[in-house]
């Protein structure tokens, strides 16, 4: 018996599988590494193992340590030098072929980054259809997040060469900047993605960078980093079988509460439009039901009309005095219905909307200018007071943490998508993000350089040049006097400038007052590509950005305006310079004269005569704002009156 132990103990002993070399996701073929500066490869092999590495005719050697992980540093490469790299370790072989060595930059932010060119198709169908350069390459990391740090990235798509079949697969915002960095400088750019619409700025964070921010902090050590995500995900998949199982029985509630006299018995009260986050649901996705009364006067009941409705996050079907008038599914859309001749009624009307959110933002854009009635040749404008009841909730929640915005929570996204990424050797970063932290603009301050010094403590590299997008133009424009959560935004996101290698790319003018996601993203890449230019490259002569606010005095009834970045000159596009306001000591603001002259705007009103304050395009969706310099970059947003 003994003897058949022991031949049984050799033979498993047999059977055991040494371990597996392996490497990162983001080695693969194709792939695209830092040129002009050691470059560490990593990866995994048995404990103590010897690894080879041959690349560039040269060879290099290491030992695995005792939990199998190793690391290599590649000399230097020109750019432009290509190969194929071998790893090996005992009998195990990785080949990967085609390795470039160029530009690597890592793109990351919020849907503005994510957006693919396929997505704006229509725009750049052209540009889609001739696309051919191997030496502009991109990978995509996956939408994915965790609760502790990973080693090791899941990927949307590996390395691809960018062509007509794979473009359509990039980010718009990171291919134009790869693009005009490759036409100017004449080397391979390698780009990778790792972004993740409707996502804040604290989700992007590690841990040790929350710890200036208690609240994220503690929400993280206390209710997130606790987290199995995998059981997590699987309670998820659970809850959304659910929801789908209960959203046919809502859709039959609904259509009980389209008729105009029902009893609203526990109907919350709202004002309409504005998203319902905006309105004291925060955590709210699912199906919900407004009720909107109004009135038509006597002599326009009866007659065909049209309803205009704002954009309407996500899915709306929309019904006036028990009459079905459409269904709309684009989530950024404006609605317009025909409503048929004999709905109307004299006296009291009533519009019913049954709104289902899939996740993030939900219910009717705050657009006041696209909410109304058009009859008999008059408007019935609808903002105002609103029925409101919940339906059927999609976020159910587990362990104190709602599925729907899992990816919101503090550092889960770092987590996950960036920290597999630290060890590899990049130039730098493009960021495009602040849409989902609007609402809080002044923490923005002082989160968002936290942010970039987070991730300059991580990849080890205390000036690693970060470049980022400030907010375009959205939602209706808004006129002077208000407050703008999304100007001051814009002022945060200028706080990052005075960190060292940062530039801003100000996108006011290519925004879209009823699209979150503007189309013109060929703009925002070259005004990227143009902060590289002068601050990363060195080319001093290139112009980074459009004027900036250096200072500004007060000459009698006058304000003279001071920048940096004018270039060749300052110039105002069209007849007329406008988007400046000014006020007194009061702050109470009206639009304002303005000229250029030479390299300063001088600003005045009729009725300030002592003017204290001035302000520039402080808006939502300044679209009219029309200072440049003569290179065509426009002016940043600014406000005095701090």
């Amino acid at each position: 018996m003994k003897r058949n132990l022991l031949a049984l103990l050799v033979m498993l002993s047999s059977l055991v599988v040494p371990a597996q070399l392996k490497l990162p996701s983001i080695f693969a073929d194709k792939m695209v590494l830092q040129h002009g500066r050691e470059v560490t490869i990593w990866g995994w092999a048995a404990p103590n193992a010897k690894v080879d590495i041959t690349f560039m005719h040269r060879n290099y050697t290491t030992t695995a340590n005792t939990s199998g992980e190793w690391k290599i540093k590649l000399f230097p490469a020109r750019p432009g030098a290509s190969g194929a790299m071998l790893i090996a370790s005992g009998k195990q072989k990785i080949v990967i072929s085609h390795v470039l060595a160029g530009e690597v930059w890592v793109c990351s932010g919020q849907s503005n980054m994510e957006f693919t060119m396929s997505a704006f198709h229509d725009n750049y169908a052209q540009e889609m259809a001739s696309a051919a350069d191997d030496n502009l390459r991109f990978m995509v990391v996956k939408n994915t997040l965790d609760s502790k740090e990973r080693n090791n990235a899941e990927l949307r798509s590996s390395w691809a060469m960018i062509d007509s079949t794979t473009i359509g697969n990039c980010s718009a915002t990171a291919y134009f900047f790869a693009k005009k960095l490759r036409e100017k400088m004449k080397i391979p750019v390698g780009i990778i993605i790792s972004s993740w619409g409707g996502t804040p700025a604290q989700a992007w964070m590690d841990e040790e960078g929350l710890k200036g921010f208690p609240d994220y902090s503690q929400l993280y050590e206390k209710e997130i980093k606790p987290l199995d995500i995998t059981q997590l995900q699987a309670a998820r998949i659970k809850s959304e079988k659910s929801y789908l199982r209960n959203r046919a029985d809502a859709g039959t509630l609904f259509n009980t509460m389209t008729a105009i006299n029902i009893p609203e018995l526990n109907w919350d009260q709202v004002r309409l439009p504005g998203n319902w986050e905006e309105k004291g649901y925060p955590e709210l996705d699912g199906i919900i039901a407004y009720r909107i009364s109004f009135e038509v006067a006597p002599g326009d009941e009866g007659k065909p009309a049209v309803l205009h409705l704002p954009a309407i996050d996500d899915i709306d079907s929309t019904w006036i005095n028990g009459s079905f008038l459409g269904t709309h599914t684009v989530w950024n859309q404006l609605r317009t219905y025909s409503i048929p001749a004999g709905v109307l009624k004299a006296g009291k009307n009533l519009i019913a909307i049954r709104v289902e959110d899939t996740g993030g933002g939900g219910g009717l854009n705050d657009d006041p200018s696209h909410f109304y009635i058009e009859t008999n040749g008059k408007k019935i404008a609808l903002c105002g007071a609103a029925s409101m009841k919940i339906l059927l909730r999609k976020n159910q929640v587990t362990n104190g943490v709602n599925f729907s915005s899992l990816q919101n929570q503090p550092a889960v996204l770092f987590n996950a998508m960036i920290a597999p990424l630290l060890p590899a050797t990049i130039r730098g970063v493009i960021w495009y993000q602040g849409e989902s932290n609007a609402d809080k603009y002044v923490e923005y301050r002082t989160l968002f350089p936290a942010l970039i010094n987070n991730w300059r403590k991580r990849w080890a590299s205390p000036e690693l040049p970060f470049l980022f997008v400030q907010l375009a133009s959205y939602n209706p424009a808004i006129k002077e006097p208000a407050e703008s959560n999304w100007a001051g935004l814009r002022e945060a996101q200028g706080y990052a400038l005075q960190l060292p290698k940062t530039g801003m790319a100000v996108t006011i003018d290519v925004g879209d007052q009823v699209d979150i996601h503007p189309k013109r993203k060929r703009e925002v890449g070259e005004r990227l590509a143009a902060n590289a230019f002068n601050i990363v490259y060195g080319m001093k002569n290139e112009v980074p950005a459009g004027p900036i606010y250096k200072s500004h005095t007060i000459t009698g009834n006058t304000i003279v305006i001071n920048y940096d970045y004018t270039g060749k000159g300052l110039w105002q596009k069209g007849d007329k310079l406008m988007g400046f306001t000014i006020a007194g000591e009061n702050k109470e603001f009206v639009p304002a004269n303005a000229v250029i002259q030479g390299n300063t705007v001088v600003v005045s009103a009729a009725e300030i005569s002592t003017p204290v304050y001035v302000r520039y395009a402080w808006v939502d969706a300044p679209m009219d704002a029309n200072l440049y310099n003569k290179e065509g970059l426009p002016a940043a947003p600014f406000r005095t009156d701090k």
